[in-house]
């Protein structure tokens, strides 16, 4: 076993692109705007999650979000076709940081998971 560490910066390009659709997927759910949410989005991830869900999410996830909240990026990963990024996202009240889970296909967003 062998263990490397790379100088490179850790915040690339591509995560300044994922960071930038987060913020708009942050955005969307902080005022329920199911229509700026799927912009972002490829088609899988436009028929994946229904407006149903969106609106379920955000009503959990708005309250905090507009007392204040920041994103930190953790790093990212690839698996399969898509390049798999993560945050720690931190709210103003103190309370529980969920880590968010994107996965990108290319320029646009295969997938989201806030736990």
């Amino acid at each position: 076993m062998s263990f490397t560490h790379s100088s490179e910066n850790a915040f690339t390009e591509g995560a300044s692109k994922a960071t930038a659709s987060l913020q708009t997927i942050l955005d969307s759910i902080k005022t329920g705007n199911y229509e700026l949410f799927l912009t972002v989005g490829d088609s899988d991830y436009k028929t994946g999650i229904s407006k149903e869900t969106f609106d379920s999410v955000s009503s959990q996830l708005r309250p905090r979000m507009v007392e204040g909240y920041n994103i930190t990026y953790f790093g990212n990963l690839k698996q399969d076709e898509y390049q798999i990024y993560l945050w720690k996202l931190s709210f103003a009240d103190g309370g529980d940081e969920f880590v968010a889970r994107m996965a990108m296909n290319g320029d646009k967003v295969g997938g989201i998971l806030i736990t």
